[in-house]
């Protein structure tokens, strides 16, 4: 197994240290080529489109989709509904990057079969010890299995990081145009179409509920549940409760926005806090012994081959 590992990593490393001495060796001609196809090529491509190719790419898209339809109508039938409903969660967390939980759950079973199969079919009739290539083998099936919900959860942390950044910015902007005389919907939805990021996505997702017939607590209440974050949840409900009793929406977002930055400093003075223990690991494993070596050496040496007298 150790073998085989050893294999990967050296093929892996002369691989990449290829293409760096080829990327330096031709780093002129690769940036000449670039600058060449971005101001010559492109235009031309952009007039001229090959009917043909367009054909074949359209038809190549319709044969997969049909493929992919025939994979999650397969599934519609094994998934249960529990497993749809804790992926859909876990899908509106990261911004739905996948349409539903059945694309998603025959998304992690071809990778894990792409990731297993080639060690089945190609080492495991080669090797003597095909135990432990049976076990990297299901090991590489696993992480392909595992792999797609960690990223849905980096996803999630990165949506919710953009989010808390953008939000104080966003609602100074609503703010500014209440106090000019604009009513919150549109408002909202001027500076969600100025901006680009998740949070003015989620705002044109309220907006176009509302325009079907929700109530603006019931769209904000559905906003609320889509983004997981403690401090936007906590405006969204201020918000809610404003607009129930009454109260002029300026003043409140001018409230709640100072209130997140104020709780974006604290954050960022939490963070600063930690980072001496968060060195301290590093330098105990890597620079402390380093710097014994460098101190202590000579001394170390001097002692064994003269000994104390020396």
């Amino acid at each position: 197994m150790f073998d085989i590992l050893f294999i990967f990593l050296t093929g892996a490393f002369l691989t990449f240290l290829l293409a760096g001495i080829l990327l330096t060796i031709f780093k002129k001609e690769i940036a000449f080529n670039k600058r060449v196809d971005k101001y010559f090529d492109e235009p031309m491509k952009k007039d001229k489109v090959d009917p043909v190719a367009k054909n074949q790419e359209g038809r190549m898209k319709k044969e997969f989709q049909n493929y992919w339809d025939k994979g999650t109508q397969l599934l519609n039938k094994r998934v249960p509904k529990t497993e749809r409903k804790r992926i859909d969660i876990l899908l509106r967390d990261a911004g739905y990057p996948f349409k539903s939980a059945l694309d998603f759950r025959l998304f992690q079973l071809l990778l894990s079969a792409a990731l297993s199969l080639p060690f089945i079919l190609f080492i495991v009739p080669v090797i003597d010890n095909q135990s432990s290539t049976w076990i990297l083998a299901i090991t590489m099936a696993f992480l392909g299995f595992r792999l797609p919900v960690f990223i849905l959860g980096k996803k999630k942390t990165t949506r919710i990081k953009e989010i808390n950044k953008s939000m104080p910015d966003f609602f100074d902007t609503v703010n500014l145009l209440l106090e000019a005389g604009m009513g919150l919907d549109l408002a909202i939805s001027e500076v969600a179409r100025k901006n680009k990021g998740p949070l003015s996505e989620e705002f044109l997702h309220t907006l176009e509920d509302m325009k079907l017939g929700k109530s603006r607590r019931e769209a904000f209440y559905e906003l609320r549940k889509r983004v997981p974050s403690d401090s936007f949840q906590n405006i969204i409900t201020s918000l809610i409760q404003a607009d129930q009793l009454g109260i002029g929406m300026a003043k409140v977002l001018g409230n709640l926005t100072a209130r997140v930055r104020e709780q974006r400093r604290e954050a960022a003075r939490e963070q600063a806090m930690k980072a001496p223990v968060k060195m301290l690991f590093p330098m105990v494993f890597f620079i402390f012994p380093s710097l014994f070596i460098v101190i202590l050496g000579p001394l170390v040496i001097t002692l064994v081959t003269k000994g104390l007298g020396g």
